[in-house]
């Protein structure tokens, strides 16, 4: 049986989540879990499954990560890759991926729990690292108005309170820019990742309160006439249309409809709207993260 919210409780957000990877050549494909003195700690966490040992590549294995990136069709960061080998630039080979902001975390070592004993970034369960849960595994963040969650197979893995975290930000350096970094009251931290770039706009939005989810009656009347011709064509089987108000005032419709085909198992459907219920523009960091 799938999980739901208490009598209550309004879910805001539910993305498919996993614990980062890393990008850089020297880290690519990998992570490590630490304690605040850089400790290796996956031996300590209680129940989990081994996994492989944490390693940081020397020069000959950047090198072949580079390589694979070339017959893969990057030829054209040369520059980039030079430097990155030198170890004195931040100038990225991955178009998608943003600037690096900690050369320690991101290059150097690439941790994704930062917890000593007893942490809250140190309960996340183990099947959110890709590499030890079985093929097809299925992790997802949910977030309500009063908790954070963790859920696999439709069953909750693990929980807190909202109020336990304390700061969401994006994370710049990584392929889209859809790693985030959550941070507890205890200081702790985890690096996390979604399937899709405004997913995580949208979620540390939520969190940060750049974001809100809106109901029907804090529409204008332009906008609440909006809604409903939009919700006059939908499809039979369409869910409810999400309204949420973006950091630039604008606000965004969005319902998800059966599939047009059968490759096609559900598609999303919206827009985006002014005060007077006219399509609008999205500003920079309103859907896609902005960049830094």
């Amino acid at each position: 049986m799938d999980w739901h919210p208490e009598p209550g409780e309004e879910t805001l957000a539910r993305y498919p989540v996993s614990f980062a990877t890393g990008t850089a050549a020297s880290v690519d494909g990998r992570r490590s879990y630490r304690d605040r003195r850089r400790n290796d700690i996956e031996a300590e966490l209680p129940g989990w499954p081994e996994g492989s040992t944490f390693t940081v590549r020397r020069l000959p294995g950047r090198i072949g990560v580079y390589v694979g990136s070339a017959v893969s069709g990057v030829l054209a960061a040369a520059w980039g890759i030079l430097s990155d080998l030198l170890g004195g630039s931040t100038i990225d080979v991955e178009p998608a991926r943003g600037k690096l902001e900690e050369r320690a975390d991101e290059v150097e070592d690439f941790p994704v729990m930062w917890a000593d004993a007893g942490d809250t970034a140190r309960s996340l369960p183990w099947q959110l690292d890709p590499s030890r849960r079985p093929q097809g595994y299925v992790t997802e963040v949910v977030l309500t108005t009063r908790r954070l969650l963790v859920v696999g197979s439709r069953t909750a893995l693990w929980e807190t309170a909202r109020e336990n975290v304390v700061d969401a930000v994006v994370r710049q350096f990584s392929v889209g820019r859809r790693d985030f970094r959550l941070t507890f009251r205890d200081g702790s931290w985890a690096r996390l990742t979604t399937n899709v770039s405004y997913h995580t706009t949208e979620l540390v939005g939520l969190l940060t309160g750049t974001h809100h989810r809106l109901s029907d009656t804090e529409l204008s009347s332009e906008q609440r006439e909006r809604l409903a011709k939009f919700v006059t064509f939908l499809p039979a089987g369409a869910t409810r249309p999400v309204l949420t108000r973006l950091p630039s005032g604008l606000v965004r419709v969005q319902a998800t409809a059966p599939g047009r085909s059968r490759s096609v198992v559900s598609e999303s459907r919206g827009f985006v709207m002014d005060e007077a219920g006219r399509d609008a523009t999205p500003a920079p960091g309103d859907i896609e993260p902005s960049k830094a």
